[in-house]
C-alpha cells in the first residue's frame, strides 16, 4: 500500500512539474543566460577577458577536476592558434533556475561545437550548473561545474538527466 502511494505521489509531483509553464524560468534566468552567451562569444575570440565575468574566487570545476582560470585561458589560446578559421557554437538548454536580488544559479544541458578548416567537429557534452553573484549591480560567475555526458545524441524532448543517471555504454 504504502508503495503504490509513494508511486501515485511521484507521478502526480512529475505531472504538476511538467504542467507549470516555462516563462517565468526565462524571464528570471535571463541575465544569467547572456552571461553565459558573453562567455561563449569571449573564448573563441579573446580568452583573457573572460575573467572578467568571474569573481576573484571563482571554482571551476570539468568533470572530477578543479580547472585553475589561467589554465583555462591558456587552453583556449592554444584552441586559437592550432586551429585556422576555428567557429565555436554553444547549444545551451536550461533546466532549472533561478535568479534572486544578488545570488542565481542554472542548471543546463550544454553541446559545445568546435569546428575549423583543417578538423574534425569537436563536440562536449554536458551538464553543468553555474552560481551567480551580483557585484555592484553585475552578475558575474562563481562557480562552474559541468560533467561530461557520453558520445551521443539526446533526441529533442529527451531528458539529459536520464542519460546521465542511466548511461548506456
Amino acid at each position: 500500500m504504502f508503495k503504490r502511494l509513494k508511486t501515485a505521489s511521484l507521478l502526480l509531483a512529475w505531472g504538476v512539474l511538467i504542467a507549470i509553464p516555462q516563462t517565468p524560468l526565462a524571464a528570471e534566468t535571463d541575465a544569467l543566460s547572456k552571461l553565459l552567451q558573453k562567455v561563449d562569444r569571449l573564448v573563441c575570440s579573446t580568452p583573457k577577458k573572460i575573467t572578467a565575468l568571474y569573481t576573484s574566487d571563482m571554482v571551476i570545476i570539468a568533470d572530477d577536476r578543479r580547472v585553475l582560470p589561467e589554465n583555462r585561458i591558456q587552453d583556449y589560446e592554444a584552441m586559437i592558434a592550432q586551429l585556422q578559421d576555428m567557429k565555436c557554437e554553444t547549444k545551451r538548454t536550461i533546466l532549472a533556475g533561478n535568479a534572486g536580488d544578488k545570488i542565481g544559479y542554472l542548471l543546463v544541458d550544454e553541446l559545445i561545437s568546435v569546428t575549423s578548416r583543417l578538423s574534425t567537429d569537436e563536440r562536449q557534452h554536458s551538464v553543468c550548473t553555474y552560481a551567480f553573484t551580483k557585484q555592484r549591480g553585475i552578475w558575474k560567475i562563481k562557480h562552474e561545474h559541468c560533467s561530461s555526458l557520453p558520445d551521443y545524441t539526446i533526441v529533442p524532448g529527451d531528458d539529459a538527466l536520464y542519460y546521465f543517471h542511466n548511461p548506456v555504454y
